[in-house]
């Protein structure tokens, strides 16, 4: 925790993480308001969504941005590999640390659960934040918060967990993960995180 001075006022300064598991996004979105219009593409801006969300309290400031999603191989599909080859990109540009890990013959991630868990779970043991905001409804990142929050508890800090998911009543559960304070993201929030940039390959 930082302490910002300013003569008379004692300002706490909560440095805040996002870790966003981007086909959980993606597809809560989708079922949220979709299908049709910019529900059918991860149309999100990773940068504007991290900074609106960390706004939502006073005192925050945005610390880090790590964003994790599977990519299938340029064989099984070479649009979807070009799309989220182009995408990734940017966001590295935009300074945000990104994990790319694979998508089987099932259509089934893999690496990408378990690089959110570990990151979670180290960035609390280097003391790196003193509120974590994981943009997801997983449930299996239950036991990792449940880690991180006995990893706080023995270096005797007490740090806030969030999960942050789109909602829309009837459509999406109202639940987020386990041990964390749910956070739930509305219509008009997601849109204006809108990414205007086109990423789909040449052609298409």
């Amino acid at each position: 925790m930082w302490i910002t001075h300013i003569p008379g006022r004692v300002f706490f300064v909560l440095r805040t993480i996002l870790l966003i598991d981007g086909q959980n996004l993606f597809h809560l979105a989708k079922a949220a308001w979709g299908p049709g219009g910019a529900y059918d593409w991860p149309s999100y801006d990773v940068e504007k969504l991290a900074e609106g969300l960390a706004a939502q309290n006073p005192g925050r400031t945005l610390q880090e941005v790590r964003f994790y999603t599977g990519v299938p191989s340029r064989q099984a599909n070479p649009f979807w590999n070009a799309f989220w080859t182009n995408k990734l990109r940017r966001m590295r540009d935009q300074g945000i640390i990104v994990y790319r890990g694979r998508v089987n013959v099932g259509n089934q991630e893999k690496g990408v659960d378990v690089s959110l868990a570990i990151d979670l779970v180290q960035a609390t043991y280097d003391q790196a934040f003193e509120v974590a905001i994981i943009v997801s409804q997983d449930a299996d990142f239950g036991p990792a918060v449940r880690l991180a929050k006995r990893v706080a508890q023995s270096q005797g800090r007490h740090l806030a967990f969030e999960s942050a998911f789109p909602y829309s009543e009837g459509r999406v559960s109202p639940r987020g993960v386990p041990g964390t304070k749910w956070v739930q993201i509305d219509q008009g929030t997601y849109d204006s995180c809108f990414d205007p940039r086109d990423y789909r390959p040449s052609g298409k």
